[in-house]
């Protein structure tokens, strides 16, 4: 007796430690780390943080299990179709990187390992999978939504902490810090969690205090709901709390019905927990369909209200439905089958984009996605990805729904997971239609998504399929190959991911010194950047360090000439080899191209052989990749002044301004071009005829008064500024000149007046007027001859907020 009391003990010790319990562990594990991990000092990316731990976490996990198997000697499979269909949208985005024609490391990789390179669908696929092999007992499903409940509950609690720190420390902590990842990430998150508390307390029998704790924490949840302010989140919990609600009702009516037949024979007392539905199951589906309904209506109002009051109000931008559609399409007609590629979704944007939203104050972004994340992978991967994530959606609905209506398992706790995992599946479906949801979010879901695939072991009609390959020597042999194989490219994998990681550190602690001044340092470590994973963007922040360091030694007077001049083409040599090479590991992306023209453009004013030709055909390259981007016809504008072209440059300058008719920079460079070819007078006439036909157009009106200045008519000038301030009061660069016009007629106060209210607009601007401002309280005119242009007026030395840019 106590010889087999030992050995159970043994037995039972050994499936507590075993590889497939570590295994069932480490993925838990991974998704409550990821979503609750966060570094809040040093270069490290707060996103790319979380990736890094799901793809560590999720290949420590794949190592374990294929320990397991290799050390068991078997392989136990649950319903192979649905496993087989998960892994579709993976197949598709590799063949997509494999025949788009597009770079294979950045369509696999990426930057940071995005949402829509292969490399992270992959992951996601192992995430899922694992989670469908290795959960195989109750107990593994215990441990996980236990470790899942205690993650939520830290995140309500940390957003509770940084709301009351945004009142007490509001320059410390913003009110829509979170530990998920961007505000509205942390609403879906939140969402998720309420939905499976709805129907954890729906279809478990739970202790007093289980209840309070889901209670309490669905509470905060609506409360972190309201903040949020998603309709679309709101709409996802009605329908939840509604279909709950209804299931509930339906129950309860039925054992009424039932009670009123048996009434002699069973009295409604000795009815089971499944026959009469208790009344407290029903309080918190009814309390949540209120709230979410209350708070669809009147989003735009309360919501919007409270978001106000408690500082949380945030912009969620995104393509439209018809701009991802024009996108897709340009795309399609171009690569119907495979797409552009993984993660090429910004250039295809840049490409394409309507000329349009110039005139919108998001001109300056390179959507990197359209308006969800699914439709995003359409245009990617093309029909190819299209026909893959439909059929896998299709196929999960009709497996999953015909095992939830026919075949659930019978068994109470395994029938919730297998609701609540398919609730979450949904949910994840239907958010990455609508949103594009970050990578915690995603592979939360994913995680999900392999946990309804495991469940589905335990229907009544138990349809799992396995190999004891250990006592078949040749499929053992194929099995443990292959097997040896994949955890040999698990370990390579977590190896590539420490090396990318590394790398993104470094290149922010580049940009970062980069911004400060610090060259060498940023040089530094730009080359550790490069050693662990080399990138476009690591070469083109180099090739940025070089222009600075040209123009430092150009401004140093203090060098000797032999040594400023070997130290310049040095410096020259490195940026221009930079910059190539940025376009060589980025060919498409137009930004490569851009840098290479500012790095020979920045030597063309001194005579460097061939720079203005080189500088010419990056910039002619960088228009076909971005074509309606007015930024590069200006950069085209400067390159051809400084070769002293000026009817080339007036040129350019105007299909600036045609691309982006409110450009203030184009339009103060053309009326500098004007003026110092005498046709001030004319540029002149031109705008006031414009003004005429747009007398509220701020742009215009800032035109007006540039030219009025030029020609001497300082009132004139005056009048068009402060009018283009009152139709903008945004508009940081009218207030500047305005401000300029009033110290040169001796008003301080008003130039003042108007400094001060650029300094408000953002620290930038408060920093770049700090000078000035101090200057005209003592009633003196900080604006010197040696600071005016060719117009008699200083350059734009401020930023806009907003749509006067």
């Amino acid at each position: 007796m106590e010889t087999q009391q030992t050995s159970a003990s043994v037995h039972a010790a050994s499936r507590r430690l075993s590889f497939d319990t570590a295994a069932a562990w480490a993925l838990a594990l991974t998704g409550a780390l990821a979503a609750i991990a966060f570094i809040p000092f040093g270069p490290a990316s707060f996103v790319y943080t979380k990736t890094f731990i799901l793809s560590l976490g999720g290949l420590i996990a794949l190592a374990l299990y294929i320990l397991a198997r290799l050390t068991r000697g078997n392989l136990i499979l649950p319903p192979v179709p649905l496993l087989g269909a998960l892994w579709l949208v993976p197949i598709a985005y590799v063949l997509s990187t494999l025949f788009s024609g597009g770079d294979m490391a950045a369509a696999f990789f990426g930057t940071t390992f995005e949402s829509d390179t292969a490399g992270f669908i992959i992951l996601l696929a192992v995430l899922a999978s694992v989670a469908a092999l290795a959960f195989r007992r109750t107990e593994q499903y215990v441990s996980f939504f236990g470790i899942a409940t205690a993650a939520y509950g830290l995140v309500v609690l940390a957003q509770a902490g940084f709301l009351i720190a945004s009142f007490a420390v509001p320059d410390v902590v913003a009110a829509t810090a979170n530990l998920v990842g961007s505000f509205a990430d942390l609403g879906l998150f939140v969402g998720l969690g309420i939905a499976l508390a709805l129907v954890t307390l729906r279809l478990l029998d739970l202790s007093s205090r289980q209840e309070l704790v889901l209670y309490v924490g669905g509470g905060v949840g609506l409360c972190i709901l309201a903040l949020v302010n998603s309709a679309l989140v709101w709409s996802l919990i009605a329908l939840v709390a509604f279909g709950l609600f209804i299931e509930a009702i339906m129950r309860r009516s039925s054992a009424a019905v039932e009670t009123d037949f048996d009434a002699d024979e069973t009295p409604p007392s000795m009815l089971s927990v499944s026959e009469s539905i208790p009344s407290k199951t029903l309080v918190p589906s009814l309390v949540t369909l209120v709230v979410a309904l209350f708070f669809m209506i009147g989003g735009a109002t309360v919501g919007n209200a409270l978001s106000e009051a408690f500082g949380t109000n945030f912009i969620d931008v995104r393509p439209s439905w018809q701009s991802t559609f024009d996108i897709g399409g340009a795309s399609y007609s171009a690569s119907p089958l495979f797409g552009s590629g993984p993660n090429t979704f910004a250039q295809e944007w840049v490409k394409f984009r309507d000329r349009s939203l110039n005139d919108t104050i998001f001109w300056t972004i390179d959507f990197a996605s359209g308006i969800g994340w699914i439709p995003t992978s359409f245009v990617s991967t093309g029909a190819a990805g299209a026909l893959a994530w439909v059929a896998f959606i299709t196929l999960f609905f009709l497996f999953g729904l015909r095992f939830l209506l026919f075949r659930a398992p019978a068994d109470a706790y395994l029938r919730f997971v297998a609701v609540a995992s398919f609730v979450a599946s949904v949910y994840l479906f239907i958010i990455s239609i609508f949103t594009v949801p970050g990578p915690v979010i995603l592979a939360l879901g994913f995680l999900f998504i392999g946990i309804f695939v495991s469940s589905m072991r335990f229907s009544e009609t138990r349809r799992e399929w396995g190999i004891v390959f250990a006592r078949n020597p040749r499929v053992g042999f194929v099995i443990v190959f292959l097997a040896t194989l994949l955890l040999l490219g698990s370990v390579g994998a977590v190896y590539v991911v420490v090396e990318r990681y590394l790398a993104d550190v470094s290149y922010n602690r580049a940009t970062t010194m980069l911004s400060s001044g610090n060259l060498d340092g940023a040089d530094a470590a730009l080359d550790r950047s490069i050693l662990f994973a080399p990138s476009d963007r690591a070469y083109r922040a180099a090739a940025a360090s070089g222009i600075a360091r040209l123009n430092r030694i150009a401004s140093d007077a203090t060098l000797p000439a032999d040594t400023a001049r070997s130290l310049f083409q040095q410096a020259l040599s490195g940026s221009v080899e930079a910059a190539i090479t940025a376009t060589r590991l980025g060919p498409d992306a137009y930004s490569n191209w851009s840098m290479l023209g500012d790095v020979y453009r920045t030597v063309v004013p001194i005579g460097i052989e061939g720079a203005y030709e080189n500088a010419k055909t990056a910039y002619e390259r960088a228009v076909l990749l971005n074509p309606t981007s007015p930024v590069i016809p200006l950069a085209l504008a400067e390159l051809e002044i400084a070769r002293g072209d000026t009817a080339a440059a007036d040129t350019h300058l105007r299909e600036a301004i045609a691309l982006k008719q409110n450009y203030t920079q184009a339009i103060f460079r053309l009326s500098q071009l004007a003026a110092s070819t005498g046709k001030a007078r004319e540029a002149l006439e031109a705008a006031e005829a414009a003004a005429y036909f747009a007398p509220d157009d701020p742009a215009v009106l800032f035109q007006v008064g540039i030219l009025r200045s030029g020609v001497g008519d300082t009132d004139g000038a005056i009048a068009a500024l402060a009018r283009a301030v009152e139709v903008n009061p945004s508009f940081a660069n009218a207030r500047f000149f305005l401000a300029v016009a009033y110290a040169i007629t001796g008003r301080y106060e008003d130039a003042a007046g108007q400094l001060e209210a650029i300094s408000v607009l953002s620290p930038e601007n408060e920093a770049a007027v700090a000078a000035d401002l101090a200057v005209l309280r003592q009633e003196e005119n900080p604006f010197p001859l040696s600071r005016f242009g060719a117009l008699g007026i200083p350059q734009v030395p401020v930023s806009e907020s907003s749509g006067g840019e």
